[in-house]
């Protein structure tokens, strides 16, 4: 009995000593830790203490033509920091906030470009078809129809000027009436045809009708339809056609002024409140005499600082911006499809000469419907006309069809559809950035280093309410600029809305007015955010293209490990040192409970 018992003391001897020398270890690697711990403290107190001199900083700031002030001007009341006075911090609050416009422009100016460079591209290739559509019409006249060539000439070369015109820039008009061009086309080219086509008596084609015979022939057109239906399918496929592209260029066009303008907008339109947090994220670190470079602003604190910021500056812009992008994207499709203005123009010619033949194959029947409408021809008494000689075939207008500019319009596509919730891909775009901290730890804060702490407010208006650090103050605050540039994409999208729907009405496609069902949604959809749009609604990553740096960097922030005063180590590394004496602590609990019980025992 009392062998069993001494062993089993024995045992718990040997318990209570293995547990010993494993809570030595455990104290020992818990001081290695604080020792640690101390020397990196008293290394960060080393570096705060440079912000007396303010050595570190001041050629920094001699680069943005800053001139730090001596140890003992006071302090600014915005950054806390001895570098900077608070003259100074004024001069850097201007010098953050046209930091933060000039990234604006950058991306507006990005953008614009592509706008302009399409509609450039776009136009001048509709052009360029019209010329050679021309070219090969008059050509076939000469060839084809020789005896009204001549006299054809004239009438076919405005019906193309006239397409050219109202794409060209700065020759838009709001109430297109292609089609009244194209019936009058063929009403001045009836005379010409029924004479030198489909009349043509031996001795008539080298004289003229007289001009009352002309008059009746023109005045009773609609009664005797001498080209039968095509008249009216032309001129339907080209008032489709060239209106949906004169809207394409002419919305381009317009979107680039919109993004223009807000390039022009005053910074006075930001508050104060945003103006201090760019400062706060731009230059207090330096001010603090923080070595640049040495840490990262948190990302969590960059996106509330930008998306508080656009809000108040241009966020109201985002949502009809996204409607627009929506409805040209789907403006395109349409006018590069087959009944789109560069398949109407290269089927142009041979349109024309249809009506032509028409008229001579019903040459019997048109010349009956004439006499009882007009009598019997009357030519000019003894007066000829010569046929002038054509001089169609010396133009140098290549025969081939330009090239159609596919890689430009698809690039122009993928754009378009990045640019959606354009102004919120902004603030993704810049804060993702390597210049700031995506974990938001050991990073600055806008008051200090260390952990932010926040949640990056969702998109709009709405939610920019509960913004930490720009709130939005007042969202009715009249702003005559904005709401003006609000209203021209909100005009510009019904506009481009009513060309897809004329144009859907023209197509007798079952596809085509699927997709406009689709589109018809969309635009109800769409009307629904016209009362709400102060805010930014969504966000995502923005294009490559549109990324970039105005000179490099956004804001000249410069990063330093060292802590601000008062605080007594990394967050991260005190975090597990408290952690690892707890640990220490409850084994410490357990040892102690366990040698009672073997005591006891």
């Amino acid at each position: 009995m009392s062998c069993s018992r001494g062993l089993k003391c024995c045992l718990n001897l040997n318990h209570v000593l293995v547990l010993f020398f494993v809570v030595c270890s455990l104290f020992l690697v818990n001081s290695l830790v604080v020792a640690k711990n101390v020397n990196h403290h008293h290394q960060d107190m080393t570096e705060s203490s440079n912000e007396d001199s303010c050595d570190a900083v001041r050629s920094f700031f001699d680069t943005i033509n800053v001139t730090v002030p001596d140890r003992a001007t006071d302090s600014g009341s915005i950054c806390n920091g001895r570098c900077c006075s608070n003259a100074t911090e004024d001069e850097l609050m201007a010098k953050s906030t046209n930091n933060f416009k000039q990234i604006l422009r950058h991306h507006t100016r990005s953008l614009r470009g592509i706008l302009e460079s399409t509609a450039t591209i776009f136009r001048e290739n509709v052009i360029q078809l019209s010329l050679q559509s021309e070219n090969k019409t008059l050509n076939l006249f000469n060839q084809v129809y020789r005896r009204m060539s001549p006299f054809s000439r004239q009438p076919i070369s405005d019906l193309y000027q006239s397409i050219r015109s109202h794409i060209s820039p700065n020759s838009y008009t709001d109430n297109l009436d292609i089609e009244n061009v194209v019936t009058n086309f063929f009403v001045s080219l009836f005379p010409v045809a029924y004479h030198h086509v489909v009349h043509a008596e031996s001795d008539t084609h080298s004289s003229d009708f007289h001009v009352d015979y002309k008059n009746c022939l023109m005045h009773t057109f609609e009664d005797i339809q001498p080209f039968g239906d095509i008249p009216r399918i032309v001129a339907r496929s080209l008032q489709q056609s060239v209106g949906a592209a004169t809207v394409f260029v002419r919305a381009l066009d317009r979107g680039a002024d919109v993004l223009a303008s807000t390039e022009e907008l005053d910074s006075e339109y930001l508050t104060h409140k945003c103006k201090m947090h760019l400062l706060k994220m731009s230059y207090c670190p330096e001010c603090r005499g923080m070595i640049k470079g040495r840490v990262k602003s948190c990302y969590s604190y960059c996106s509330n600082v930008m998306r508080g910021c656009l809000t108040q500056y241009v966020g109201s812009l985002d949502s009809p911006w996204t409607s627009f992008a929506e409805s040209m994207e789907r403006l395109l499709g349409l006018v590069r499809s087959k009944e789109g203005i560069e398949t109407v123009i290269k089927t142009l010619e041979v349109k024309l000469s249809e009506a032509i033949m028409y008229a001579m194959q019903n040459g019997p029947e048109l010349e009956k419907k004439v006499k009882k409408s007009c009598g019997t021809p009357t030519l000019l008494p003894n007066e000829k006309t010569a046929i002038p000689e054509d001089r169609v075939q010396q133009s140098g207008m290549p025969q081939k069809w330009v090239s159609p500019p596919d890689t430009d319009m698809l690039h122009f596509l993928v754009t378009i559809d990045k640019s959606k919730e354009f102004y919120s891909k902004i603030v993704t775009s810049i804060c993702e950035d390597e210049e700031y901290e995506r974990e938001d730890k050991g990073c600055w804060t806008g008051d200090r280093i260390g952990e932010y702490t926040h949640g990056v407010i969702a998109t709009g208006a709405n939610s920019q309410k509960y913004n930490p650090e720009v709130p939005l103050e007042n969202p009715y605050r009249a702003n005559t600029k904005i709401n003006e540039l609000v209203d021209k994409l909100i005009n510009l999208r019904q506009t481009v809305a009513n060309a897809i729907s004329q144009h859907s009405n023209h197509v007798d496609s079952d596809k085509m007015q699927s997709d406009m069902a689709e589109g018809s949604a969309m635009w109800n959809s769409d009307n629904s955010d016209d009362s709400d749009l102060d805010g930014i609604d969504g966000s995502g990553s923005g294009d490559g293209s549109l990324r970039g740096r105005v000179g490099g960097v956004p804001f000249d922030t410069t990063r330093s490990p060292s802590l601000s005063p008062g605080m007594g180590g990394s967050p991260d590394k005190v975090a597990s040192g408290n952690a690892l004496r707890t640990w220490s602590f409850a084994v410490v609990t357990l040892v102690s409970f366990l040698v009672m019980l073997a005591s006891n025992h």
